[in-house]
């Protein structure tokens, strides 16, 4: 369902700049009423990080000089007050004005700014205030609203007027991009507004199609960002667009996710430096995504866009990494058949993962020296039988080579399940499950195939019951 929200409410405000270039490298004059004889600092926006480019003594009476023989590359600055406790401003860099000042104070940074000599900043400046403002009111509004019956008549009439209040803020950021088409502010705004989703059209049975507006947003979603201006690079745009895309629009299966990487990569390729910075932002995303089964994702792009010789920016020792890190983690997929292990109990004896005839199998790498194993092991504990019921056994594995420890614990501990150690050294079971941490737990089904990892002992049991109810869903 795509729903609408007020922008005031929801909008998160990002700014760039112009990046042509100028003989005359920048010189920027900014006065800070209220602090003196300190040090502030330059930074700019990459993405969803900050990065400070200088360091500067302003004086006693306040004023600080960013100057330098090159062009600043277009993108939004911040200068950060590190002696009140780095609070900072933005500035608009652009190859058209990089000679301006900036005149501001102590109490409110944005409201006070007065800006001399900057077109970018002086239209930035108008419209993040204007912004504050009409939040502000809305604000007040839907606090209004919250304080009334549902069933009251007022509510109605502040609702309407909710909805004029967003219609003039709409109105003012088109007036904006429609009559400063040579601004770089405005084609960033124009990045950041929804596109328009058309009326869906009529079914043969004469209702909507329903899937309409999702089909369609998950098409044009990008449609007002230039995928080829680097000067975007420079605000935080790309992250928080791409991942509003796949949050709200894509769902949430590694296959659907794959797809919407190919769509949005495919955008980027259209530019060296931001298919570079979209690839790895993708990339790291699901290397280090908590959701089940995202590593899958991974995997993908690290043979479709890595492998394939297509990450430019790396070496062969970086591109090994990567490729070694994929390999770690495909054998462990979900979708994929567990691999064998012979492990020995506390007596010596070979107990094979294989040789447990249960409906699933429940994985457990621990070990006693784990202080989070030590508490979960009691959870454990208390769903076994929960798990029994369910056709379940566990199958704990003790994943180091202190062997002494792990049996005492176990005299300690007279835990129902099977218990099992690598005495011989000669199963790499850290290897063969990705072991990267303890306690892990994969659950396997009757025929060792992988159905779930890296979850909670509490999610193992409505693991299960999802599964048995897919199960006896496509019984004959």
């Amino acid at each position: 369902m795509i729903r609408r929200f007020y922008i005031l409410l929801t909008f998160t405000f990002l700014a760039t700049a112009l990046t042509a270039q100028s003989d005359t490298g920048h010189e920027i004059h900014v006065r800070i009423d209220g602090i003196r004889d300190t040090t502030i600092m330059l930074g700019h926006h990459y993405g969803s990080k900050q990065y400070v480019i200088d360091t500067v003594r302003i004086d006693h009476n306040g004023d600080v000089v960013f100057a330098g023989n090159d062009t600043l590359p277009g993108g939004i600055y911040l200068v950060v007050v590190p002696q009140l406790k780095n609070r900072y401003f933005e500035m608009v860099i652009s190859g058209q004005d990089q000679h301006f000042s900036m005149h501001t104070d102590t109490l409110d940074f944005v409201k006070h700014m007065d800006v001399k000599g900057s077109t970018e900043n002086s239209l930035y400046y108008q419209d993040v205030n204007f912004i504050a403002e009409k939040k502000d009111e809305m604000n007040a509004m839907k606090t209004k609203l919250d304080a009334l019956p549902k069933d009251d008549p007022e509510a109605e009439k502040i609702k309407e007027a909710m909805k004029e209040l967003n219609k003039t803020v709409e109105d003012t950021r088109s007036a904006i991009i429609k009559n400063n088409p040579g601004l770089f502010y405005a084609k960033f705004l124009q990045a950041v507004t929804d596109v328009h989703i058309p009326e869906a059209p009529m079914n043969p049975d004469g209702t909507k199609d329903s899937t309409f507006a999702l089909h369609y947003i998950q098409k044009h979603f990008f449609d007002n960002i230039d995928f080829n201006d680097e000067r975007l690079l420079r605000t935080n745009l790309f992250d928080t667009r791409i991942h509003k895309y796949f949050e709200d629009y894509i769902y949430k299966v590694p296959d659907s996710i794959e797809k919407g990487v190919d769509f949005v990569i495919g955008k980027a390729a259209v530019n060296k430096k931001i298919f570079q910075y979209v690839t790895v932002m993708l990339l790291n995303d699901y290397a280090t995504s908590k959701m089940m089964g995202f590593d899958a994702v991974y995997v993908y792009i690290v043979d479709k866009y890595y492998s394939t010789g297509k990450a430019y920016w790396l070496d062969d020792v970086g591109l090994y990494r990567i490729q070694q890190q994929a390999e770690r983690v495909r054998p462990t997929l979900i979708g994929k058949t567990g691999q064998p292990l012979i492990l020995q109990d506390i007596n010596g004896h070979d107990i094979p993962l294989y040789a447990v005839d249960r409906r699933f199998t429940v994985i457990l790498f621990w070990s006693p020296t784990c202080g989070h194993c030590k508490k979960e092991l009691p959870k454990v504990e208390k769903i076994y039988p929960e798990l029994k019921e369910l056709g379940a056994e566990i199958y704990a594995v003790y994943n180091e080579e202190e062997f002494d420890k792990w049996e005492d614990w176990l005299h300690q501990h007279n835990y129902p399940w099977i218990n099992v150690c690598d005495r011989n050294n000669k199963e790499m079971v850290g290897v063969k499950y990705n072991v990267d941490m303890t306690p892990l737990i994969y659950v396997l089904d009757h025929n060792k195939k992988i159905i779930g990892k890296k979850i909670s002992i509490e999610q193992v049991p409505d693991l299960l019951k999802n599964q048995i109810a897919i199960e006896n869903a496509h019984k004959p």
